[in-house]
């Protein structure tokens, strides 16, 4: 697989997801060699609340392996959670997984998510906020 590939198949897939307001423009696809890049998207949902993908991913072993990720969601400008894996939380079991949660995003351990989790869990959030 290469890159393009998989920028092509995940701006698809959030394209097709029916419960996903819009998603916004611009959609970043930054092309580093055949098999390294940079994904970046804002995800909007019904009630104003939205999803930052940011992902640095690598096709060279054939599938999209995802080295770098934050995965930020927000509803009227507060954080609820965010899933990343930068290096700074140390002494959290899951080093570098983790998440942030809440307006103060409090670190908490957390292993690496896929997108379908973030998404399962914001439907969750969604269905139960209102």
């Amino acid at each position: 697989m290469r890159i393009h590939d998989y920028f092509a198949s995940i701006e698809r897939g959030f394209r097709e997801n029916r419960k996903i307001g819009f998603l916004a423009q611009p959609v970043v696809a930054l092309v580093f060699d055949e098999h390294h890049g940079l994904f970046k998207a804002n995800i909007h949902f019904w009630d104003g609340s939205q999803l930052s993908v940011q992902e640095v991913v690598s096709t060279e072993r054939g599938y999209p392996e995802i080295l770098r990720y934050s995965y930020t969601y927000i509803k009227d400008a507060t954080h609820i959670f965010r899933y990343d894996n930068a290096p700074h939380h140390p002494d959290i079991p899951t080093f570098p997984h983790h998440k942030h949660l809440g307006a103060n995003e409090t670190p908490a351990s957390a292993d690496k998510p896929s997108l379908s989790l973030v998404f399962a869990e914001i439907e969750s959030y969604l269905a139960n906020a209102h």
